[in-house]
């Protein structure tokens, strides 16, 4: 090559550099420039959301003893118009079954004669029987037996709602639906069939089965490792096995027998590492529990309204927190389909609050911060709460802002207002205590 080329060639190279250089300089400043502005709008779009949420706002007043105020009649006028009043929750806040137990104590009046919540069918049974037949006190004796304590229902506060819905429906009807699975019943359900008595058949399949529980639980009364669990240790066969040796089994047999497979089936699923697997099992029983008990019901104008209380992910509308589908997907489709309606509620703990949090280790509740659950992400609502009150926060009113915004990018608060009618956030809420038992 001619030296006198090689010298355009170079000259041509570095106007290049020099062009591009440049080029990708202003594309930086414009990158920084749409980032700052999209920060911008962000920060003013989630501070004009708390200014509204202040404009909607309305108190719950709680005295220690009784709920009022205008947040509170606001409840109850939605629970009237609604088939299917949903409270979703963070688990372990005293206040929330009392507030509960008031409502359904106050709509009972109204046709709510259910509350469904998360245990499975055949422990929601044993639950209504204890409570009818004792109340508090015949709770406390169920949970004294092996097994008999079913999760989150050992609380006081939780113990005290079953006991004051039980007393506020008519003792010929069923006052529980269970949508769930049974993490720590089996044993409750084991002794309920060898009450019914399986067949000879049966019996040395049942045999193990209840051999095979007995020891699971002394292994975690041994090391405090939830892992022995009967739930999360045994192999779903054993089950298998015992609904092919009882034929002609009855519909109580059946549910127990699904209700200990589907348990061990998804918790199976989780002890792999699984866990999305394991949720849309779970979602899936759940729903399926929740129509199986729909189907039971009388004609339209006959059937009983229906409290239900679940942790939120439950009851969101939509894909739940874990991405799964759940009865929060369902009940509402299926209210518009009926010509029902129903009303949804997220219920968290105030700010800097605790919460009662289960430890599988003892069996036992005690408080937690509860910072990371389902608050995280709501902070322009909870900016925008009274200062010495529970605030009540409608959702409807704020959907156009949040959904229909291309500057609010908090997965989080996102399907909270496009899945819940309302938010109460209980502030100065405290953890639940204990139910003392034997």
């Amino acid at each position: 090559m001619a030296l006198g080329n090689r010298k355009n060639l170079d000259q041509i190279v570095s106007q290049k550099i020099l062009l591009y250089a440049g080029y990708f300089r202003g594309l930086a400043v414009a990158v920084g420039l749409s980032l700052s502005l999209l920060l911008s709008a962000n920060a003013n779009s989630l501070d004009k959301l708390s200014a509204d949420v202040r404009d909607i706002r309305q108190a719950i007043l709680f005295d220690g003893e009784v709920f009022s105020g205008p947040g509170y009649r606001t409840l109850v006028e939605e629970g009237r118009n609604a088939h299917f009043f949903l409270i979703g929750e963070e688990h372990g806040i005293a206040e929330n079954p009392l507030l509960a137990a008031q409502l359904f104590s106050e709509l009972a009046d109204h046709g709510y004669r259910r509350l469904a919540i998360e245990v499975s069918p055949p422990m929601a049974s044993a639950l209504d029987q204890a409570a009818a037949n004792g109340g508090l006190d015949g709770l406390r004796a169920l949970y004294a037996q092996p097994g008999g304590e079913p999760a989150f229902f050992g609380m006081q506060e939780e113990a005290e709602l079953l006991a004051t819905v039980r007393a506020s429906v008519p003792d010929d009807e069923p006052a529980f639906w269970g949508f769930d699975y049974e993490v720590a019943g089996d044993r409750t359900l084991l002794r309920r069939l060898d009450e019914i008595g399986p067949p000879k058949t049966a019996q040395e399949a049942f045999d193990t089965l209840v051999q095979t529980a007995n020891m699971s639980w002394r292994q975690w009364e041994d090391t405090g490792n939830p892992g022995f669990v009967f739930s999360f240790s045994t192999d779903p066969k054993l089950i298998a096995d015992l609904r092919q040796q009882w034929p002609d089994r009855s519909l109580e047999v059946d549910t127990i027998l699904d209700t200990l497979e589907q348990t061990l089936m998804i918790n199976q699923r989780w002890v792999a590492g699984d866990s999305y697997g394991s949720n849309v099992l779970r979602g899936r029983w759940l729903r399926q529990n929740f129509i199986n008990y729909w189907q039971t019901l009388p004609d339209k104008q006959d059937r009983p309204k229906i409290m239900a209380k679940f942790g939120a992910s439950h009851i969101i509308r939509g894909l739940n927190m874990n991405n799964t589908w759940d009865i929060g997907a369902l009940i509402p489709e299926l209210a518009r389909i009926e010509g029902l309606e129903s009303v949804s509620i997220l219920v968290l703990p105030g700010p800097e609050a605790q919460i009662a949090r289960f430890d599988p280790t003892r069996w036992a509740y005690g408080p937690v911060s509860s910072k990371g659950g389902y608050s995280s992400g709501l902070e322009p609502l909870f900016d925008a709460i009274f200062d010495d009150q529970m605030t009540l926060i409608p959702i409807e009113p704020l959907r156009a802002h949040v959904l229909g915004s291309d500057s609010i990018d908090s997965d989080r608060l996102i399907k909270t207002v496009a899945g819940f009618d309302y938010l109460l956030i209980m502030r100065d809420s405290t953890p639940a205590g204990e139910l003392n038992h034997d």
